[in-house]
C-alpha cells in the first residue's frame, strides 16, 4: 500500500455516519450550526472590534500572527500527545482522568460521530478564557520592558489565536466528514489523522498541520508500522 494512500475501510469508517457531507458548502452548514465555532467566531468578532477600537496600528502587529502561526502545530502536537493522550492514574485507590482525556478517548472510540469531533461547549469555552489569560500574560512580560504598548499587541496577539483556534476546529471537523480534500498539503494531513485514528494512535498527532510530526519524529511512513491493536481503546497509554 502506497504511502500516500490509505485504505478504503479507514475512511468509511471514520465518516459512516454522515454520508452526506461530500462537499465544502455542506460539511460549512453542519459545521457553523453547532456550538463550538459559534462561540469561537463570537470570540474573534468581540476581539477584533476591540482591536480596531485601541488602534494605534504599527508593524509590530505582524509579529503575533506569525509567531502564532509558527507555533500552531507544535502547541496541537503537545496537547494531543501529553494531555489528550495522557492515560488515567491512580491516587489513594482512586481512579482519576482528565476531563479532556476522557472525551478524547470517546472520539477515538466513535471517530464517526461528529457530535465527539468538535470541542463540548466548556472545553471551547475554557479554551477562549485560558488564551485571552495566556496572552495578556505573555504580553505583560514582554512589551513593557523593551518599551512596546501592551493593548494592542494583547489584542491583536487574541484576535488571531482565536483565528487559530477556529482553524483546529474546522481542520478536524472537515478531516472526520466524508469529503476528499483537493489540495496536496491538505490531503497529508487529512490522510494522517485517519492513520492516527486506525493505524496507530502514537504517530501522526497534528491536525491542522503535519509540521510538528515532521519536526518531532511521529510522522513515518506508515507501511513501516504495524497497526495498533488499542488505537481505538487507546488501552496502549498506560492501561
Amino acid at each position: 500500500m502506497s504511502s500516500q494512500r490509505i485504505p478504503t475501510a479507514y475512511n468509511a469508517k471514520l465518516t459512516s455516519k454522515r454520508a452526506d457531507l461530500t462537499t465544502l458548502g455542506a460539511c460549512w452548514q453542519e459545521f457553523i450550526a453547532h456550538f463550538s465555532p459559534r462561540i469561537v467566531l463570537g470570540s474573534i468578532a468581540v476581539a477584533l472590534a476591540a482591536r480596531i477600537y485601541v488602534g494605534e496600528w504599527s508593524w509590530r502587529d505582524l509579529l503575533p500572527p506569525l509567531v502564532l502561526l509558527a507555533a500552531q502545530p507544535f502547541v496541537e502536537w503537545v496537547i494531543h500527545k501529553y494531555l489528550l493522550h495522557l492515560p488515567p492514574i491512580k491516587l489513594l485507590g482512586r481512579r482519576i482522568e482528565l476531563y479532556g482525556s476522557i472525551q478524547h478517548r470517546n472520539h477515538h472510540l466513535s471517530p464517526s460521530a461528529l457530535e465527539r469531533v468538535l470541542l463540548k461547549p466548556i472545553e471551547v469555552t475554557s479554551f477562549v478564557i485560558q488564551i485571552a489569560i495566556v496572552v495578556a500574560l505573555l504580553t505583560l512580560a514582554i512589551d513593557p520592558p523593551i518599551g512596546w504598548p501592551v493593548l494592542p499587541q494583547a489584542l491583536t496577539a487574541v484576535t488571531f489565536a482565536y483565528f487559530g483556534l477556529f482553524r483546529y476546529e474546522w481542520s478536524h471537523f472537515l478531516i472526520h466528514t466524508p469529503y476528499v480534500p483537493r489540495s496536496g498539503w491538505y490531503r497529508t494531513v487529512w490522510r494522517n489523522h485517519r492513520l492516527h485514528h486506525f493505524k496507530h494512535e502514537g504517530y501522526w498527532m497534528g491536525v491542522s498541520s503535519n509540521l510538528g510530526d515532521r519536526l518531532l519524529g511521529t510522522n513515518p511512513d506508515q507501511r513501516a508500522v504495524a497497526k495498533s491493536d488499542t488505537a481505538r481503546t487507546l488501552r496502549s497509554q498506560g492501561e
